[in-house]
């Protein structure tokens, strides 16, 4: 059961680390790279590099081992 709890801390921190950056990222790109069109192209593919996984997997070990020790110690 601590792993499973650990486990969905660890997705629910990923989840909650990139949807701001999202947002921020969008906000920054709508003010400060004025474009021709009026619309924000998202590129799904360029989500999908290493450094993307990488910084995800980062943030999941850290909020899984933060749950995982705090379950631990009770």
């Amino acid at each position: 059961m601590i792993y499973v709890k650990s486990a969905l801390v660890g997705l629910l921190v990923v989840f909650g680390a990139f949807v701001p950056v999202l947002f921020a990222v969008a906000a920054y790109l709508s003010t400060v790279h004025k474009v021709q069109t009026e619309t924000i192209a998202w590129d799904p593919v360029s989500l999908t590099t290493p450094s993307t996984w990488l910084l995800a997997l980062i943030i999941f070990l850290g909020g899984f081992l933060w749950e995982f020790r705090r379950c631990r110690s009770k």
